[in-house]
């Protein structure tokens, strides 16, 4: 048993350093992400201006779908501070290229939005990105790739049957235009 110190008793207080913070309800959209594919990896950026690749994050891969959405997409977040560090869609062109001299690294494109736009409100701007992603060993990173491509082709089929589905409200619109012009004439 460990001996207790006489007059060793603290008596400091901590107060929280931010106040007036509110927490945000956020289970009603985790509801609406369903979470396809995750594994743990280290995520580097291409650095033109280093000619370098830059550590981005460390902390899982997520590849994720909204309910609401026809498309999945690729996230990670830092694993202490929980920053975003990745928000991409799975392109649906390019493809996962082994990076040189490791087994278990892919390098591919992609238009992150996980950037800070704080100066303009609305919607992040992209930024096109070359990122490799790091595993643990290449048997994770080899089921990685056959998950990367499995979900780029899906996207490929959303992307399509989007287009098919515009084309045919298209058509559709110009038709009734048609039938009204006919009806006026008459």
């Amino acid at each position: 048993m460990a001996e207790q110190v006489k007059g060793a008793d603290s008596t400091a207080e901590f107060a929280p350093v931010v106040s007036g913070l509110k927490e945000v309800d956020t289970s009603d959209l985790q509801k609406k992400i369903s979470t396809k594919y995750e594994q743990r990896c280290l995520l580097y950026f291409f650095s033109k201006e280093k000619n370098n690749w830059i550590t981005r994050g460390k902390g899982n891969i997520k590849i994720q779908k909204h309910e609401d959405a026809p498309f999945y997409q690729m996230v990670l977040y830092e694993e202490k501070t929980f920053k975003l560090r990745l928000c991409a869609m799975v392109p649906m062109k390019g493809e996962l290229q082994a990076n040189e001299g490791s087994d278990r690294s892919w390098t591919f494109a992609c238009t992150d939005y996980s950037g800070k736009d704080e100066d303009e409100p609305g919607e992040k701007k992209g930024l096109l990105q070359s990122c490799a992603i790091k595993f643990k060993d290449s048997e994770i990173a080899n089921k990685f790739k056959a998950e990367f491509e499995k979900y780029q082709e899906e996207n490929q089929k959303a992307a399509s049957s989007k287009k098919g589905t515009e084309e045919a409200k298209k058509e559709e619109t110009d038709e009734a235009k048609k039938e009204e012009a006919e009806k006026n004439s008459n």
